[in-house]
């Protein structure tokens, strides 16, 4: 009940005293009379100050720096996928053809050993290519490898029953990579080693 009293008087002094200065209690709240800030010399009340709204405008859009930014990353980028994707295209060629050598070697003692006759693998560094010779003038299909590659090595001739008289044929891709083939003389086995 004193509380409730208490509540009271405070509200009837406060509307005394805006009444002494001609301003609503409404108007005391917010601190303001129309557009002016209240500034009376013997005032006890502070006034409060006028709150400061940010209006954006509607800029949508980007400005020309930031597209221009935008495109020189995405063409560097691109530059970088370009190099990288034919630095892996030819690794994976040179790998392949390297592969592709090592299986005619290996093959060239299997039919040795299946047709029980001596068979001939034969390397042209020259014309960049390599064969089987079958004997009976008879050989299969030169497999020629791309100009940017060389293949070097001996002629390595297989015998009927699995052995061979040896040799290594190296290929090398120009830019330092290599592979070498090796055949054994005594088992004519066939191996695959980088360089």
């Amino acid at each position: 009940m004193a509380l409730m009293a208490l509540r009271a008087v405070k509200v009837k002094i406060k509307t005394l005293i805006a009444g002494n200065r001609k301003v609503t209690p409404l108007e005391n709240a917010f601190g303001e009379t129309g557009d002016h800030c209240l500034r009376k010399a013997g005032c006890a009340i502070k006034p409060r100050s006028k709150p400061i709204v940010k209006v954006h405008g509607s800029q949508t859009g980007f400005t020309l720096l930031e597209l221009l930014l935008v495109l020189f990353i995405i063409g560097l980028a691109g530059s970088v996928v370009m190099f990288s994707g034919s630095r892996l295209q030819e690794k994976t060629m040179f790998n392949t053809e390297a592969r592709k050598l090592y299986l005619t070697v290996k093959h060239a003692r299997e039919i040795s050993i299946l047709e029980r006759r001596d068979i001939v693998f034969k390397v042209d560094a020259e014309s960049k290519g390599y064969w089987i010779d079958y004997g009976d003038d008879r050989t299969s299909e030169i497999y020629s490898i791309p100009q940017k590659f060389t293949v070097t090595g001996e002629e390595i001739l297989f015998f009927p029953k699995g052995n061979s008289s040896g040799g290594e044929i190296v290929m090398d891709n120009g830019k330092g990579q290599k592979y070498e083939v090796a055949v054994d003389p005594a088992l004519g086995n066939t191996s695959i080693k980088r360089l």
